[in-house]
């Protein structure tokens, strides 16, 4: 694979991070679940479960089944084509984080109404496409939102590179350390907003203020299939 493919495979991990980031926080505050970190989510559903939060239970239950599902559904349609195309796949976030955005937060952060459940469940498969959509590529595997195996496969790069002093480790290092500061940069912009826009007890405002901040993942997905689509056609073109 070509250095420019692989610059631009990176930059997909680490868009992707910061979508990873900020959605992870938005469903923490508005949820009490996690998009993609379900190893937090299966904490939360034993605590819940020992606590006799039954409620609590379901719902941590409830997103953990949504992103298998979503996971089963890539499945499904990766092996249906005979080659991916993660353009389509881009396109499905983008679908899923709008149905996400239109579902009223009618109830206060932390509680689920029918609602909100319903936009839990559109973000845990949304979840399962995003870790779907960053790509595996040369002898690096950039992770989108698993820092644990990010850290990992970090450490690993930064041994191979003082043990064999081989300086090509150098661009995998600066790619991992950029995801890792995508990634908190997308905390970072969920929290901040979270927590600083007012709320009115009625109105429109009242039941899409939080939904606002979707937008921005939105729009990452819509600039990595613009990004994906060019690179296709130059590829066709070539």
């Amino acid at each position: 694979m070509s250095k420019r493919a692989l610059q631009s495979d990176a930059i997909i991990a680490i868009v992707l991070s910061f979508v990873g980031g900020l959605l992870d926080v938005y469903c923490l505050f508005n949820f009490n679940v996690y998009a993609t970190l379900h190893t937090g989510n299966m904490i939360k559903l034993m605590t819940h479960l020992v606590d006799g939060s039954f409620a609590a239970f379901l719902d941590a239950l409830f997103v953990i089944v949504a992103f298998a599902v979503g996971i089963f559904l890539t499945n499904m349609y990766e092996n249906s084509r005979k080659k991916r195309d993660e353009r389509e796949l881009f396109l499905i976030s983008f679908f899923l984080l709008m149905l996400a955005c239109l579902m009223p937060n009618d109830r206060v952060p932390g509680e689920l109404s029918a609602w909100k459940r319903i936009a839990a469940f559109l973000l845990g498969l949304e979840g399962a496409f995003l870790i779907r959509s960053f790509m595996r590529f040369g002898e690096y595997s950039y992770s989108a939102t698993t820092m644990t195996a990010n850290i990992n496969r970090l450490v690993t790069v930064i041994h191979k590179r003082i043990r064999e002093k081989d300086r090509s480790q150098n661009y995998a290092i600066l790619v991992y350390l950029m995801i890792f500061l995508s990634f908190l940069l997308g905390v970072a912009c969920g929290y901040g907003y979270l927590h600083t826009i007012p709320m009115k007890e009625s109105g429109w405002w009242h039941l899409y203020g939080y939904n606002l901040i979707l937008l921005l993942p939105m729009v990452c997905m819509l600039a990595l299939w613009v990004m994906t689509h060019l690179k296709h056609q130059n590829a066709q073109k070539s």
